[in-house]
């Protein structure tokens, strides 16, 4: 998915908040950037599906909102080139349950995707991202994440209109010394459904998924269940806003705990043309784990600007 957000510590003794940031970087860089892998922006899902969001595949008439799904499976352009600059605030950029530290960070990010149509009802995915991280005083949870990424989705006959999904990606996670911190296979499967809304310009997606991870570090690695629900709102052709909640079980495999995880977001999307666009964020993250340190909220908002150019 696109993609897409993230942490901070607040202002206390200096020397205490350099070395709480590097003791914390490998941990609160991990969790931030899988935050930001699973938290979605205006324009696709909880799991990374593309909406059709492109003025020519829009309909003006009142079914709108059933068409906008129906144009989704048919959309010809394969190809998606992305980019954008963002800018965040964040009341916790360690993620720690205590002596948070708030922060400025900075986020750029490039993706390339190739979405084939295989038959009617099964598309695939091949998706490459490439993102940088960087804070505006606590500099030690810097970090850059590249991915790659293969997907399919399939929307079976009689089965509910419910859609299914599977998907395999690899993320490396670097310093800003490019000394690794993370190498994870991460494989997923899940689905979801999409219910029109009335008949405005407006849809409602339930879903589930599974994912499970082969990490280095092992302390990383885990297994998740999550269950989410998105309500996008087509406000005017150029104007739209998406609002997602995710709760999550992470079953650690080697680090002998379990956490509950909970994301609420709210976005707003502004088209500036075809293919440049205005973006808003804000999100509350609440993790409890059986291991106290383990457990955050973190508030998280900015915004920023994007290009995607579909061929």
């Amino acid at each position: 998915m696109n993609s897409p957000k993230l942490p901070i510590l607040s202002a206390f003794l200096a020397l205490i908040a350099f070395s709480a940031g590097r003791a914390q970087q490998p941990a609160s860089s991990i969790e931030r950037a899988r935050l930001f892998q699973n938290t979605p922006t205006a324009t696709v899902n909880a799991d990374g599906m593309a909406l059709a969001t492109d003025e020519s595949e829009a309909s003006s008439d009142d079914s709108f909102g059933t068409q906008v799904i129906l144009t989704k499976r048919e959309r010809p352009k394969t190809v998606s080139l992305t980019g954008d600059v963002s800018v965040f605030f964040t009341d916790n950029a360690a993620l720690t349950p205590n002596d948070k530290i708030d922060d400025v960070f900075f986020v750029t990010n490039a993706g390339a995707s190739w979405t084939p149509r295989i038959n009617p009802r099964l598309e695939g995915q091949l998706s490459a991202h490439a993102s940088i991280f960087r804070y505006g005083s606590t500099s030690a949870l810097d970090f850059e994440n590249l991915g790659l990424g293969a997907a399919l989705f399939w929307s079976p006959e009689h089965f509910a209109d419910i859609a299914l999904f599977a998907r395999y990606d690899f993320i490396e996670l670097l310093d800003r010394h490019s000394n690794e911190i993370l190498r994870d296979h991460e494989f997923t499967v899940g689905g979801q459904k999409i219910f029109a809304v009335g008949k405005s310009q407006s849809f409602f997606t339930l879903g589930a998924s599974v994912t499970g991870d082969i990490s280095q570090p092992s302390s990383a690695q885990r297994q998740m269940t999550a269950i989410f629900a998105g309500y996008h709102w087509q406000i005017t052709r150029a104007f739209e806003a998406e609002l997602y909640y995710r709760a999550a079980g992470y079953f650690y495999n080697h680090a002998d705990h379990a956490d509950f995880n909970q994301v609420v977001t709210g976005s707003l999307r502004y088209r500036l043309s075809r293919n440049a666009d205005l973006n808003g964020f804000v999100s509350f993250s609440s993790n409890r784990s059986e291991k106290t340190r383990f457990d955050y909220n973190a508030v998280t908002s900015g915004g920023g600007v994007g290009v995607t150019v579909r061929f």
